[in-house]
């Protein structure tokens, strides 16, 4: 029995977890006594600490002498000596359950504008082609997230040099608890093309969710993930409604933790990010970042009481799964078909 109960309550609330990861590495860094030099182009160097570089961007850390890496939370609970609720509080100032009254993050962005969804097209076919033919995601599932408003196809215009550009755009929505859109991302419903966008004012921490009924969720990075699982669920015969799915658009886990505060029925997390094989840090050393991240995020919800369980692609992503189980079943079809000609 998971010793997690559905009365225990989460330590920190989701407004105060956002604030930790949204705290500037760097800054909490040179404000906690850690000195700091010139890197390379894409992070600095931490004096007298060996190979401890943190990125530029202020959201992450990689030490070469003890190969650990992680986020702002890892990096306190590393250099530190926390636990993950002592680093929490350490980073937010204050105790867990209290209020933040005074702690202003040095990195404090200026709130986001109201998200306007991109207008849809007249019709959907081209999206439905995409997602069910070329990405070979099932029907069912497709129409399912499309009457939720959480799959259209968008038309979108952009005017340059005097012409009108006209395109459509394969539109995933993530939605807040009153039902209101929060996130959009923009996807070409096309193979061949990578344009990914995320509309402006998007929030993040909403991410598309595929809402289950049992006690577990899937995190994936992105949507057209979250539906190829459920695919693979649905043609092995596991109902693919049963579980809950998020897709974070990113690799981050602030879509997730947001899903949690408002499903507290939930005990066990499967991470299901990209298996990047032939990924690399930016010196060239290799790097998987999608299962360095799903390690890291296994730890540290585990730290709050959830079982937590990996679940790799056997190739980058599991929309290449799919489509090659796919690829084996219409072979084998083939097969059986020439068999009794």
């Amino acid at each position: 029995m998971d010793l997690r109960t559905q009365s225990r309550p989460m330590p920190f609330t989701e407004e105060q977890m956002k604030q930790v990861f949204d705290t500037n590495m760097i800054d909490f860094a040179v404000q906690n006594g850690f000195q700091i030099e010139k890197g390379d182009r894409y992070s600095v160097h931490v004096k007298n600490s060996g190979g401890l570089y943190l990125f530029n961007h202020g959201r992450g850390y990689y030490c070469y002498t003890t190969e650990r890496k992680g986020n702002i939370i890892d990096f306190v609970k590393d250099y530190f000596g926390q636990d993950f609720k002592g680093a929490v509080e350490m980073i937010l100032g204050c105790r867990a359950y209290e209020k933040i009254e005074h702690y202003i993050p040095p990195s404090e962005k200026k709130p986001k504008g109201e998200l306007v969804l991109p207008p849809k097209d007249k019709d959907f076919n081209r999206t439905i082609a995409y997602l069910t033919q070329t990405r070979g995601i099932d029907k069912e599932i497709v129409y399912a997230m499309i009457n939720a408003g959480k799959v259209y196809g968008a038309r979108t215009e952009i005017k340059k040099d005097g012409q009108t550009y006209s395109f459509h755009n394969c539109t995933f929505v993530g939605y807040d608890e009153a039902g209101k859109p929060r996130y959009c991302a923009l996807r070409a419903p096309s193979a061949d093309s990578s344009f990914r966008q995320d509309v402006e004012n998007s929030d993040k921490t909403y991410g598309f969710c595929m809402e289950g009924k049992s006690n577990r969720v899937y995190a994936f990075e992105a949507p057209i993930d979250a539906m190829s699982h459920a695919t693979l669920c649905k043609l092995y015969s596991i109902d693919w409604r049963e579980d809950h799915r998020v897709a974070e658009g990113c690799l981050s886990d602030k879509a997730l933790y947001r899903y949690l505060q408002h499903h507290p029925e939930i005990t066990e997390i499967v991470f299901c990010y990209d298996n990047d094989m032939n990924g690399k840090l930016k010196d060239g050393t290799p790097h998987n970042h999608g299962q360095v991240q799903a390690e890291l995020s296994a730890e540290t919800f585990a730290d709050l009481g959830y079982k937590t369980m990996i679940q790799t692609p056997v190739n980058k992503d599991f929309n290449l799964d799919l489509l090659a189980y796919r690829k084996v079943l219409t072979q084998e079809k083939r097969i059986s078909e020439e068999w009794e000609r």
